[in-house]
């Protein structure tokens, strides 16, 4: 009799338990394969597609680096959307749940580690002024305008409008690091940056809200409660979000002073600039750009800010300009491979339009709110500051992000991801480009003129 052992070993073999080929064997035995790339083929897609961006990219950085007057995002755009016109499809989506929630917290927290807090809260009562009144404002100009110029109804003209009109701190934080210039008005337009997307995106969701509801009216958001409301909305979903940053990042900012391991204090920047982001925006309805700004600045830890920077500290920081400089990178090509061409062919005139009117209500906001400010400051703007000011408001990613998120039923058949799409380009590209000139020509090219 054979044992277990045995018969197991003799079936395995292709034998009868009595020694004799079994001829049933083959027809029935599969043997058991494994395949290590089944499943694999969308991951190797995306990483091959990421590998081409940053290859795209790395071209453009070795055919830059020696042109410091050729501002780096605005060649990658370029490229991004001659690739779209010539190149075949990458496979990357672009999505305003991957803008949100995965790279903008990383642009946003790198940008206020950076920052100079002390010159951030010299300039604090202007920044306010220009974010709680100006952005408001320059909403209600050109949501106006728009119901002529777009030919929209008055709620998709006011929600392009806050749409398209909050300045980007990937985009204005990239451009200054390319030039020399003052202290002071850099830290004064990322600062605006930094603080005005919180409030569009208050100011885009309260709109939302009121265009989707079928029982409402846009009119409304005009009376005093409508009004009302709406401040109630930006002071509770904005400056909640912004405390509970600045409560989160304070505590963070607590451990990292005990701390002295690198990776310990890096893995808790990461956890303080997405989970803040995270906490408020999806389980306290609060708004998580304002409490990834407010993390950022209550944790920062630097020489301008703090008595001491300890090498652990530095070498983070160092990291998050890393991963910052990437992020914006992906996010240019991207937007320029975004773009469909033939509708930004066959809706030029109204890109173009549209793009001009944004820059003349910027001008509208920038140069009335400032002088009124100047009048009760001991430090006023100088008029060269606030020309930098209105033209270095470039209008990129948080606008996609926003128009990303429109539902289609919502626009209407309107153009606006085309449009949003255009203005970006043309924000980053012409306005980007003109940079330098526009610095020259005001005197601020080599930051002489800083205070």
């Amino acid at each position: 009799m054979l044992d277990v052992r045995t018969a197991f070993r003799l079936s395995t073999e292709g034998l009868s338990t009595t020694g004799e080929p079994d001829d049933d064997w083959s027809a029935t035995y599969e043997p058991r394969r494994t395949y290590p790339n089944a499943g694999m083929s969308a991951i190797t897609d995306t990483l091959t597609s990421v590998l081409v961006v940053l290859c795209i990219a790395l071209g453009v950085r070795l055919l830059v680096r020696n042109h410091e007057r050729i501002a780096y995002a605005s060649v990658l755009v370029v490229v991004g959307l001659g690739a779209a016109f010539v190149g075949p499809d990458l496979g990357l989506e672009l999505t305003s749940d991957v803008i949100f929630f995965l790279l903008l917290p990383t642009i946003i927290f790198q940008g206020t580690l950076s920052i100079d807090v002390r010159e951030l809260r010299h300039d604090a009562p202007l920044i306010a002024v220009l974010t709680l009144v100006g952005l408001p404002l320059a909403v209600v100009i050109l949501g106006a305008i728009g119901t002529v110029a777009f030919g929209f109804e008055l709620g998709i003209a006011l929600l392009f409008a806050a749409i398209i009109l909050p300045t980007d701190p990937a985009a204005v934080l990239s451009l200054f690091e390319e030039f020399d210039v003052g202290e002071r008005l850099a830290v004064t337009i990322e600062g605006e940056s930094l603080l005005n997307d919180g409030v569009a995106i208050v100011i885009f969701s309260s709109l939302l809200s009121t265009v989707q509801a079928t029982d409402q009216s846009v009119a409304t958001l005009a009376s005093l409660s409508g009004i009302a409301g709406f401040a109630v909305d930006v002071t509770l979903v904005g400056g909640g979000g912004l405390v509970l940053g600045i409560g989160v990042g304070y505590a963070a900012h607590q451990l990292v002073n005990r701390l002295d391991d690198t990776m310990a204090i890096l893995l808790t920047t990461i956890v303080v600039a997405y989970g803040s982001f995270l906490v408020a925006d999806h389980y306290l309805g609060l708004s998580g750009v304002l409490a990834t700004v407010g993390a950022g600045v209550a944790m920062g830890a630097h020489e301008g800010t703090h008595a001491r920077m300890t090498g652990p500290e530095a070498t983070v920081e160092e990291v998050w300009s890393t991963l910052s400089f990437l992020v914006s990178t992906v996010l240019y090509v991207l937007i320029g491979l975004a773009t469909s061409p033939a509708a930004f062919v066959d809706d030029w005139r109204l890109i173009l339009t549209a793009a001009v009117l944004v820059v003349l209500v910027r001008a509208l906001t920038i140069y009335p709110l400032v002088s009124a400010t100047n009048l009760l400051s001991s430090q006023p703007v100088p008029l060269q500051y606030q020309h930098i000011m209105v033209w270095g408001g470039l209008h990129t990613v948080v606008p996609v992000a926003l128009v990303l998120a429109v539902p289609e039923s919502i626009a209407g058949g309107q153009p606006l991801e085309t449009m949003v799409f255009g203005i970006a380009i043309i924000s980053l590209v012409v306005q980007g480009l003109l940079m330098p000139t526009v610095l020259d020509l005001t005197g601020l090219g080599s930051g002489s003129a800083d205070d």
